[in-house]
């Protein structure tokens, strides 16, 4: 039963490094050997979009099989499980809002019973990846957020916001990286998990290290 003493929130993960310990794309590229493409497509100074659009170019050819299976692999990180358990209990809406792709994000918010996911989508025919990409295109409209991202995560926290009528004061959004800035920014309260540089550090307005339980203090008070 919720816990009708807390007032529900919205509450936005990042999936890679924060839901799970390690960057899906990283993992993918080991096991099929374009580390070294992938590193390259990176590390180019343009847009995020342009980046995914490179990167998924790399997957074509994949099996979605191999895909899932690959994800599959990845552990959740420390604490993750049962602080989702505990907020899902206590009433909470609970999305993912993540750079990576539909494929494994719908695969995890079944898994952990969250409520909504935003994320990429990776274009399959006949069980194999084309190589292609839908964004969810956040990053055409510039009413609240960058232009530069794939998923705008700012602009979907801002959507999910009004398709469950909980004001944005009453979102937090919890990240590691640069991408996951703007959400941190402008949610309620942005949590910033194991952050992975100090510029997502200082963009939330509180820090977790190690294990997520430490979220579940955080938002009881």
């Amino acid at each position: 039963m919720p816990d009708c003493s807390t007032e529900p929130r919205l509450i936005a993960f990042d999936m890679d490094g924060t839901l799970i310990a390690d960057r899906f794309i990283f993992r993918l590229a080991r096991r099929f050997g374009f580390e070294a493409e992938l590193k390259e497509i990176m590390s180019r100074n343009t847009p995020e979009y342009e980046k995914t659009r490179s990167i998924v170019s790399l997957l074509k050819g994949m099996r979605t099989k191999e895909v899932i299976d690959t994800f599959d692999q990845i552990p959740l990180s420390p604490g993750a499980q049962m602080t989702v358990e505990e907020l899902k209990r206590e009433g909470h809406v609970l999305a993912i809002i993540s750079d990576s792709y539909t494929l494994v994000t719908e695969r995890l918010k079944k898994r952990l019973s969250f409520d909504y996911t935003v994320a990429n989508k990776l274009v399959v025919k006949g069980g194999k990846l084309t190589g292609e990409v839908e964004m969810p295109l956040n990053w055409t409209s510039n009413r609240t957020g960058c232009l530069k991202h794939s998923v705008c995560k700012l602009n979907a926290l801002v959507s999910l916001s009004e398709k469950t009528k909980i004001p944005l004061e009453r979102t937090i959004a919890v990240g590691d990286n640069v991408a996951d800035i703007c959400m941190l920014r402008q949610a309620g309260l942005g949590i910033a998990f194991n952050p992975k540089t100090r510029a997502v550090e200082q963009s939330a307005d509180i820090t977790i290290k190690g294990d997520m339980s430490g979220l579940l203090t955080i938002i009881r008070e």
